[in-house]
């Protein structure tokens, strides 16, 4: 069924990816929105994330999709095809009665090829469909590539969704103001009091990339020690619960007081407010690191396993990570080296890791080691060109 309209002159962007994914995309979207001020851009996300954007300024409407009930008709759909069509019908025109001109699907999966069909204008698809497949194959054939060859890529996830929009990176990270919430009772001095408050990621959506609890329980032991000042928030959901308990428990008793454990304790804008009042943000590649970044946070990023800065790393300029050397999980880790970049601004090598800040320019962000800048610049323009030469029609050689 397609959803029936005559309203074409709004544009939409698909992502139904995880929430460091819906973050990262907000600089397509804000790009979008800057190019075109007039042609109203809808998103469609993930409905538990939808919340996300309730800080953005100028995009239309967030429409939330229930991909949870979706793969339940699906299971069902062999049983009753009759009932179950009827409900997908209803929940379609229950999101309201627009098509769009314009889609901008972020994620090539079925699902997504599926919602621009669903959403596409009828006038204009099929010129739609040949427009935006010279606009996206090439980046979506770019990112297959990188995710199957792990090749030097330096184009950031982010920048590249900008390029597969039809839009070149605005040079300048998102910023969002906190949401107006009210934080548990107990979780209000957070950031009220003088200290340098540091927001701890506790977990990651997937396992091989989660850091131990022993290795942030020793993490906070030391920053605790080292600085008088120091104040440190647990952050996670309902399942990291265990984890900031067992946090907390390797923590010296005379030190816990300096502790302030919210894991699972707070909505998203809740948390949104909570990050927007620390200083910092620590933790392995996972959405609340990214948040952080989007609420004014500096970022410090623990990326192993599969995780690589140059795509995924903490938008924005003045962010670190550091890059595990292998794919193995890590041995030891940069706990001093963090804090003293923390407490100190002091650059410090740590064995097995190498050490990596970004920086905005008019092609996105990208990670600085300190060595062959110019020469990873240059593949950058040099993808950009190949990609977008149309895009870059403007930039100077």
């Amino acid at each position: 069924m397609l959803h029936e309209s005559t309203q074409n002159s709004r544009a939409m962007l698909i992502q139904l990816a995880r929430l460091g994914d819906l973050v990262q995309s907000l600089p397509a979207i804000e790009a979008l929105v800057d190019a075109d001020p007039e042609t109203p851009l809808d998103v469609l996300c993930s409905a538990p994330l939808a919340t996300v954007l309730g800080e953005a300024r100028n995009i239309g409407r967030v429409i939330p999709w229930d991909g949870a009930r979706w793969r339940a008709w699906g299971e069902q759909w062999s049983e009753d095809p009759h009932g179950t069509l009827r409900a997908a019908q209803a929940y379609l025109a229950g999101l309201g009665e627009s098509t769009y001109g314009r889609i901008y699907p972020l994620n090539q999966h079925n699902r997504s090829l599926l919602l621009t069909h669903l959403f596409s204008s009828p006038s204009v698809r099929a010129d739609w469909d040949d427009r935006s497949e010279a606009r996206i194959r090439p980046w979506a054939e770019y990112l297959r590539h990188i995710a199957t060859h792990r090749g030097n890529n330096r184009v950031h996830l982010a920048d590249a969704w900008c390029g597969m929009s039809g839009v070149r990176p605005r040079g300048r990270a998102p910023l969002f103001q906190p949401p107006a919430v009210e934080l548990p009772d107990d979780l209000a001095p957070i950031g009220e009091r003088q200290g340098l408050w540091i927001a701890l990621v506790t977990g990651a959506g997937e396992t091989d990339r989660c850091v131990s609890p022993a290795t942030w329980g020793r993490w906070t032991k030391e920053f605790l020690t080292q600085t008088d000042a120091g104040q440190v928030v647990l952050i996670g959901s309902g399942r990291e619960r265990e984890t900031g308990q067992a946090i907390l428990e390797l923590v010296p008793t005379l030190l816990q007081g300096r502790v302030w454990d919210a894991t699972g304790r707070t909505s998203i804008p809740q948390l949104m407010k909570l990050l927007h009042k620390c200083r910092w943000v620590i933790g392995a590649d996972t959405g609340p690191l990214h948040l952080g970044t989007l609420m004014g946070s500096r970022a410090i990023g623990f990326y192993f396993s599969h995780a690589r800065v140059h795509e995924t790393g903490p938008y924005g300029e003045g962010h670190w990570v550091y890059q595990h050397a292998t794919q193995a999980p890590p041995d030891s880790w940069p706990i001093r080296e963090s804090i003293a970049l923390i407490c100190d601004d002091q650059r410090r090598a740590a064995a097995d890791w190498t050490l990596w800040r970004n920086r905005m320019d008019h092609w996105g962000t990208s990670f600085d080691d300190g060595s062959e800048q110019e020469r990873v610049e240059g593949a950058r323009a040099t993808v950009w060109r190949n990609l977008s030469p149309t895009l870059c029609e403007s930039v100077a050689a």
